[in-house]
């Protein structure tokens, strides 16, 4: 199975009104950042338009891209007319007009609300040109020219100050990345490989991370070599999360 992911727009492309310091164009990259591993992990190959921060390809170019995958997500976050609005803040997933993949739609709608922890009712809809016989969204239209279901994500709006505040977060990021995957592969009926961790660097996550330094402080964890956070480790998932239950219950003192 094949993914391409596209992170709507460019670098610094449309700032939040209520927080200056978000920029879809830029946060979407870092969430295309996330969701790529997470999706890999099942067994995809995935594709991104954008393999740069300062790219910024053409609608044409974008959806052209996904020619030979089965799913284009187009990764945005919505606006209300570029005003800070404290209300509108629902998830919102176009889907084409073939209602192609509408289940799947409707799935990413939903868990990307609640995982958000948005108010409104999440949305999963189609929108049809002036001439009512193609996709009004260009990214979708081009894609299905080329055989491919494509999808645009609305991750709430970047116009309501706490669902830019959220999405400033890359720890919220990586939650919705994980998320997100794990909806897609369900549908495509893939199963997740397990994660390993070859340097210590490698283990960012806050559920893992102080345990692992605990350990190699007090010696149980030696390492395969290197030093600092080059240490040699190679630890899978499920071990890390052994480490941490025996952790909790007071194995290691």
């Amino acid at each position: 199975m094949k993914i391409c992911i596209d992170a709507g727009h460019s670098i610094g492309y449309n700032p939040s009104p209520a927080d200056p310091t978000y920029r879809e164009g830029t946060r979407m990259f870092d969430l295309q950042n996330y969701l790529k591993p997470a999706l890999e992990r099942y067994g995809f190959e995935v594709i991104c338009t954008r393999n740069r921060v300062e790219d910024n390809p053409s609608l044409y170019a974008r959806g052209s891209m996904a020619q030979g995958c089965d799913l284009l997500l187009s990764l945005h976050s919505n606006a209300v007319a570029n005003e800070r609005n404290d209300t509108v803040d629902y998830v919102r997933v176009y889907y084409p007009v073939s209602r192609r993949g509408q289940a799947l739609a409707q799935s990413l709608s939903e868990t990307i609300a609640s995982v958000m922890g948005t108010k409104q009712e999440p949305q999963f809809v189609v929108r049809w040109n002036s001439a009512g016989n193609a996709d009004y969204y260009g990214v979708i239209r081009y894609a299905a020219a080329v055989g491919t279901c494509g999808m645009i994500l609305e991750h709430s709006f970047h116009t309501h100050p706490r669902t830019t505040a959220w999405l400033l977060s890359d720890e919220h990021l990586r939650a919705l990345a994980e998320a997100e995957a794990a909806v897609i592969a369900e549908y495509f009926e893939m199963e997740e490989s397990e994660m390993r961790y070859e340097l210590l660097k490698d283990i960012k996550s806050e559920c893992y991370r102080p345990t692992v330094d605990k350990l190699l402080k007090q010696g149980f964890l030696q390492g395969k070599g290197g030093s600092g956070e080059e240490t040699v480790l190679d630890l899978g998932e499920d071990a890390l999360r052994l480490l941490v239950v025996l952790d909790r219950a007071g194995v290691f003192g």
